[in-house]
């Protein structure tokens, strides 16, 4: 996915001790983690478990995806997130496509339909 480097998503009013502090504990976070939370603290903390489902996907897939994850709640990424530990390899592609052309408002009965099935 493409990471917005310009964006630390850190709140202005921290000081700088405590930024400071911020920035030794993201450093010290695995690569893979790391890659996660400069997506931004929604996405960041569920990017583990996402990252099978995102880590092959075509960079024209980049942008409209990071939109969806955005706008999607934290019960819908964790959805998404037990559909990538699910989904072969080699369907994931397919899974990706039918979730961006899903409509935002649909899209929490649409995951809920895909993990029944």
């Amino acid at each position: 996915l493409v990471i917005d480097l310009q964006n630390t998503y850190l709140d202005p009013k921290d000081t700088p001790e405590e930024q400071a502090a911020l920035r030794a504990q993201f450093d010290a976070l695995e690569p893979l983690a790391q890659r996660g939370w400069l997506l931004g603290p929604a996405i960041g903390v569920d990017y583990p478990k996402l990252q099978p489902l995102l880590a092959q996907m075509p960079e024209a897939q980049h942008a409209p995806m990071l939109r969806a994850l955005r706008r999607m709640t934290s019960a819908e990424r964790a959805d998404l997130s037990v559909l990538a530990q699910r989904v072969p390899p080699q369907e994931r592609a397919d899974l990706v496509r039918a979730l961006l052309s899903t409509a935002d408002e649909r899209r929490g009965a649409w995951l809920q339909v895909r993990l029944a099935q």
